[in-house]
């Protein structure tokens, strides 16, 4: 039957942790060490890195700047005109009224002059008609 013997077989122990992990006297620095001392030449080389990392940065503030000026003249342009274009909308918006009372005018000036001229009409027909009434005398 079973021909396998359960006495060759081994328990694995817990390996218990060799310190306190929280602790700072544990943590190993994976940080390079540098050379207490750098030389002039490195000195001088990172200056030089920096003023050429500053002068590009410097460009491209001047160039932000530059384009945020175009940007708020723009900007102002287009207000300018909007407002423009709101008070023609606004002069539109008026016209009808305005077309209205003179359109009201004409019509009272052609209805005056309707009117003077029949009464010249009738005028002219009473000097006939006096005259015709004279002449028949």
């Amino acid at each position: 039957m079973n021909n396998r013997r359960t006495s060759s077989t081994q328990s694995v122990r817990v390996a218990e942790a060799r310190g306190d992990r929280g602790r700072s006297e544990n943590v190993i620095s994976r940080r390079p060490r540098r050379p207490q001392q750098q030389t002039t030449e490195e000195i001088a080389m990172q200056i030089k890195e920096l003023q050429e990392k500053l002068n590009y940065q410097i460009r491209k503030q001047n160039s932000l700047s530059s384009s945020f000026d175009n940007l708020q003249k723009l900007f102002n342009e287009q207000e300018g005109e909007l407002k423009d274009l709101r008070e023609h909308v606004h002069r539109l918006k008026l016209m009808p009224s305005k077309i209205d009372v003179a359109l009201d005018w004409v019509v009272r000036g052609v209805g005056l002059v309707q009117e003077h001229l029949q009464g010249q009409h009738q005028e002219q027909r009473r000097e006939d008609n006096d005259d015709a009434s004279i002449v028949s005398f």
